[in-house]
């Protein structure tokens, strides 16, 4: 496939990629980007042994965690010192030296960030945390975070561990720092330099599209490649007003602060990026809009088998109802997304992977990794409410 305008790439795409997936942060959207390109491009990526396919939270990952990951491609089962992967994106917390362990030299290490105020809520609710901190089935989520925030260490104290780490400046655990350890601001800035310095790259889901353009640049990767459609969407949330907002930001404060200044760097990053910036945010929106249109709008999509019939039909030949966007080029689709930018893209594989019922693609990887290459993704189709990223 290739990206147009046509000229020299002026460097090497990176394959070694560490994502530190945050709580309720859109991860599982990123994770599914990553992910498939590894699928695409046959890299050996770290998945878990058996069923569970995520380090518990309240599991801190050490040396000894890489007994349990599937083996990398050619390497026999418990010859450890070869475990050596390319891309990591599960959850569980920052160390670096630990993932240096098992990551390929020079990896790129990037993580995805929350308003701490909209992730809490998402947390709060889907993590049950509402439910077991107030136990009265007759308030629904708005007030059950009313009642939380009339005295919040009443409620909190009691709930289990995992329930207490998702539920408070669990963003600053994920990365890496206990924040039972961060009792002031100058403890919190001396972490903000420090993940600042080590960290390649601080995405902010508020600005996903725009994290994805820096990352593509980052890793030197095409268009296509972070093609998406949002995963693990919930279809309700809490109204939340000026007090609610006010109250989950003092009681995350650390999260606040290390969100703030990573906000900054990304406008910083956009800055520095070009005059290229805008057009280029154009195309990929474009894009993607193109992408869900083709593959999911104004169909109910219930399973893989009717996936593939509806991606098949819409880019045999020239595609219909997209005002001549593409048209067929051999086995692929050219096609033109404005101010120069043609993609040759093969749509019915992309409406494939970006339709997969599954949220990942672990078992496709696991059976690659094993020695089963076939690349087609298989399992129940299911499109994204476009409003919101996974969660």
């Amino acid at each position: 496939m290739v990206t147009q305008p046509v000229g020299l790439r002026s460097c090497t795409p990176r394959k070694n990629i560490v994502f530190l997936k945050t709580y309720k942060t859109g991860g599982t959207t990123l994770a599914r980007i990553l992910e498939q390109y590894a699928f695409d491009n046959k890299l050996n990526v770290v998945i878990k042994e058996g069923k569970q396919k995520h380090l518990p939270v309240t599991n801190l990952i050490n040396f000894n965690s890489k007994m349990n990951f599937v083996p990398p491609m050619g390497v026999k089962q418990g010859d450890y010192k070869n475990y050596k992967y390319n891309v990591f994106a599960l959850h569980a917390p920052y160390n670096r030296p630990v993932y240096d362990s098992f990551m390929e030299n020079n990896s790129i290490y990037v993580t995805l960030l929350r308003n701490p105020v909209s992730q809490f809520e998402s947390a709060f609710d889907f993590f049950n945390v509402g439910a077991a901190a107030i136990r009265d089935s007759s308030l629904n989520k708005t007030q059950r975070l009313q009642v939380f925030f009339k005295d919040p260490l009443k409620y909190w104290t009691p709930l289990k561990r995992s329930q207490r780490l998702i539920s408070r400046n669990s963003q600053i655990w994920n990365l890496g720092v206990d924040p039972a350890k961060c009792p002031n601001s100058f403890v919190v800035d001396y972490t903000i330099k420090r993940l600042d310095n080590e960290l390649d790259l601080v995405m902010i889901t508020e600005y996903f599209d725009e994290s994805l353009l820096l990352l593509k640049k980052r890793l030197c990767w095409e268009f296509k490649d972070i093609l998406y459609l949002p995963r693990n969407v919930r279809s309700s949330r809490a109204t939340l007003n000026v007090d609610i907002r006010k109250n989950i930001s003092k009681w995350n404060w650390i999260d606040t602060k290390i969100y703030s200044h990573f906000l900054k760097r990304l406008h910083k990053l956009i800055k520095d990026y070009g005059p290229k910036f805008q057009d280029d945010l154009s195309a990929f929106r474009n894009m993607t809009s193109f992408v869900f249109k083709t593959c999911v709008a104004n169909e109910k999509v219930q399973t893989f088998r009717k996936t593939k019939k509806i991606a098949f039909d819409m880019v045999r030949g020239n595609v219909t109802g997209h005002g001549g966007i593409c048209r067929r080029v051999g086995k692929l689709d050219e096609c033109n997304f404005g101010n120069g930018y043609i993609l040759l893209l093969d749509l019915a594989y992309i409406c494939e992977s970006v339709t997969s019922g599954t949220t990942d693609l672990n078992p496709h990887l696991k059976n690659m990794m094993k020695g089963n290459t076939n690349r087609t993704v298989r399992g129940g189709g299911g499109g994204g409410d476009a409003e919101e990223l996974g969660e």
